[in-house]
């Protein structure tokens, strides 16, 4: 059976102490902690703090590598290998920690989308970091993570065959596919990402969407009406995660998430 989550980030300040006993008392079995700077090694709360009180609340730990800054699939070679560079420092960090797993995202700001002729030196470049990052984690003992974000399948596929497992992010798949070939293939490619990865999805990002004119927007609150999770929920059997998260952050109106909201998709979650 799989662990289901809640994130928190370091935005959140001091109600991070109230999200994370909302969070228990919902029923989520772990917390994804997105290391934004200056965590790990400053703030207040320090992350230190923040794993104290998810594990004393009888909750375990994820974490979230940075994506701000970081661009681990980068053509500029020195671009990634700095990055390279930061996120070793950080794993090393996080090593002291028992965590269920390290997530990242193998990013980069090139139009991989419109210049179709770079999409092989980014893919190489994001392979290369992807080698190193596990030669990282496995040496901390942490199981590290590939998370989609703007890649296309076969991109995508190439890239997480070098790390322990595969992160599907559900939101990212929706709005990659809405951007480039509109809302009413939304179902067919999510069913086919679905498919195509069953077997190597260790963990599964999900939260709600909202369309607004040509944009999409994820993060958004969810519950049992939530076609996509819908269509998710029906796979589970067959993806077999160990970990999905609710990565929810937006509330009503200008408010945060808080996982009592998410209550009815937990519900809905655990009936599969």
């Amino acid at each position: 059976m799989y662990k289901l989550g809640f994130p928190v980030w370091y935005g959140y300040g001091f109600e991070i102490s109230r999200i994370i006993e909302e969070a228990r008392d919902t029923g989520f079995d772990y917390i994804e902690v997105s290391i934004d700077h200056p965590w790990p090694r400053g703030g207040e709360p320090s992350l230190d703090e923040v794993v104290r009180l998810i594990k004393g609340s009888g909750l375990s730990t994820g974490f979230h590598a940075p994506w701000r800054d970081l661009r681990l699939s980068s053509p500029f070679e020195e671009v990634r290998e700095a990055s390279v560079k930061v996120f070793e420092k950080i794993a090393l960090d996080l090593s002291v920690h028992e965590c269920d797993y390290l997530v990242a995202h193998l990013s980069t700001d090139q139009a991989i989308d419109r210049i179709y002729e770079i999409r092989d030196e980014v893919v190489e470049a994001a392979v290369k970091s992807a080698e190193t990052l596990a030669e990282i984690c496995r040496g901390l003992g942490i199981m590290f993570l590939v998370e989609n974000v703007r890649e296309d399948l076969e991109m995508f596929e190439r890239i997480a065959s070098r790390a322990d497992g595969v992160c599907l992010d559900i939101g990212h798949v929706i709005i990659s596919t809405y951007k480039g070939y509109g809302r009413g293939n939304i179902d067919a490619e999510l069913e086919r990402w679905l498919t195509s990865l069953r077997g190597r999805v260790v963990a599964i990002h999900y939260s709600g969407v909202k369309f607004d004119g040509k944009y999409v927007r994820d993060h958004q609150l969810t519950n049992s009406s939530d076609r996509y999770l819908r269509i998710l929920r029906g796979h589970l059997g067959e993806l077999r995660p160990r970990y999905i998260l609710l990565e929810v952050f937006d509330g009503v109106g200008e408010e945060h998430a808080w996982p009592r909201q998410l209550a009815d998709a937990l519900r809905f979650i655990r009936s599969s």
